[in-house]
């Protein structure tokens, strides 16, 4: 049974062969003296060697690979110069500084001749009022300015109270002057006061009548004029007189006198003239003398009341 089934499976396999096997070639005869597996085993060799070699089946195609991209460069700005909508400018309003510095105070301010009370008071800025400014002193008190009261002249401005418009930083310091020697003044001697006493002397006549009074200087001022004023109290009459001479009458001739009335001396000096006869009326009288002529300088006042 086996080797029937052995030849059988050779015929078959010799078929095959031959219909592969190129021109020319033989096919080889199983040896004699082998077994069936060994005949199977040889036959399916002869068949494995002489099968066309199977053609290869190409690589599965790859998607086709994406170029690299080229790395990003950096964008290269433009040298064509963009267009510009101007947008408008805003109008600035600039506050110029004064280039003068000037000055100004709060509070009425001597102006001296340097810098302190020891110095000459020539002048004061007031209030509402300024001047230049011309140097300041090294301890920066004091402003060297225009005399607001001598145009062309200068003097020292206390700050305390001054404000300053203008670059005061870029000016020069001045150095004060000297400090004046102090000279006391000395004390004036003092004038004597003026004294006088006066008494009544008598009634005279002269288209009318008038009252005359003796007067003593009695102080250490000369007088020069004098006033009197004289109220007969029964008629209600008043007169005054001035005069800058100090004379006796009799009548109405003049017996001599004095221009002036020295310290010491005595001298006479009379009434305006009056209507009636005063005598034996109640008479008031105020009597004014004076250091100087026209009734000036110093006057002094003494009143009496007598009857003549």
């Amino acid at each position: 049974m086996n080797r029937r089934l052995l030849l059988i499976i050779l015929a078959l396999l010799t078929a095959m062969l031959a219909c592969n096997k190129p021109a020319g070639q033989q096919s080889a005869a199983p040896e004699a003296g082998i077994s069936v597996e060994q005949a199977i085993q040889m036959t399916l060799t002869a068949v494995a060697l002489q099968a066309p070699a199977q053609p290869q089946q190409p690589p599965a195609q790859q998607p086709p690979q994406q170029p690299a991209q080229p790395p990003q460069q950096p964008a290269i700005p433009s040298t064509e110069a963009p267009t510009l909508t101007p947008s408008p400018t805003p109008s600035i309003t600039s506050t110029a500084t004064p280039a003068t510095p000037m000055v100004s105070v709060s509070v009425n301010t001597n102006c001296r001749t340097g810098p302190g009370k020891i110095y000459k008071l020539v002048g004061a800025l007031l209030v509402g009022e300024q001047t230049e400014i011309v140097a300041r002193d090294p301890s920066g008190l004091y402003w060297y300015v225009r005399n607001p009261d001598r145009p062309g002249e200068f003097c020292w401005l206390w700050g305390q109270y001054a404000s300053t418009t203008g670059d005061t930083g870029s000016l020069p310091v001045f150095t004060p002057p000297p400090t004046p020697t102090f000279t006391p003044t000395p004390s004036p001697t003092p004038t004597p006061a003026p004294t006088f006493t006066v008494a009544y002397s008598n009634v005279d006549t002269c288209a009318g009548w008038f009252i005359e009074f003796q007067i003593t200087n009695t102080g250490g001022a000369m007088f020069q004029s004098y006033t009197i004023s004289v109220t007969d109290t029964v008629t209600s009459e008043t007169k005054s007189f001035s005069a800058e001479k100090f004379e006796d009458w009799n009548g109405c001739t003049s017996a001599g006198g004095y221009e002036d009335l020295d310290p010491g001396d005595s001298g006479f000096a009379t009434s305006g003239t009056l209507s009636n006869d005063p005598s034996g009326h109640a008479i008031n009288a105020t009597v004014t003398l004076c250091t100087e002529p026209s009734q000036a300088g110093t006057c002094i006042t003494q009143s009496l009341s007598f009857t003549p």
